[in-house]
């Protein structure tokens, strides 16, 4: 198996809600766990999650890190009207996913308090 292209494949389903693909990434009893809202799923649980997901998004992945069976990815998720970032942790075996750890945070400015420090700089212009 070729991990970046089963990376690559899984946040192109997860984009595009295609639930029978994203299905077979995942070993029948994987868990999914988004941490940050303190949520743990059973496969088709977060399938059901992103697949009734009202409207459509898509993804870009902007970190790819492979270490052994783990892969780590810091994907930029954008809806009609929203931006996140989401970190991600995937334990594989048998060339599907185990487990998945995410973290999701909402991009936007900084904080008022800190910008009235007029401290840091923009990582890339939108």
């Amino acid at each position: 198996m070729n991990t970046r292209e089963f990376i690559n494949d899984y946040w192109r389903y997860v984009a595009a809600q295609d639930e029978q693909n994203l299905r077979g990434c995942f070993l029948k009893d994987a868990v999914v766990q988004w941490h940050c809202t303190n949520e743990k799923f059973t496969v088709e649980e977060f399938i059901r999650a992103n697949c009734e997901y009202p409207g459509s998004w898509n993804g870009e992945i902007e970190r790819y890190i492979h270490i052994d069976n783990i892969v780590i990815t810091a994907v930029r998720v954008c809806t009609d009207d929203m931006s996140f970032h989401v970190s991600s942790f995937f334990y594989l075996e048998n060339d599907k996913i185990r487990t998945l750890d995410e973290y999701w945070g909402d991009d936007g400015d900084a904080p008022e308090w800190r910008q009235k420090m007029k401290i840091g700089s923009v990582i890339k212009e939108s």
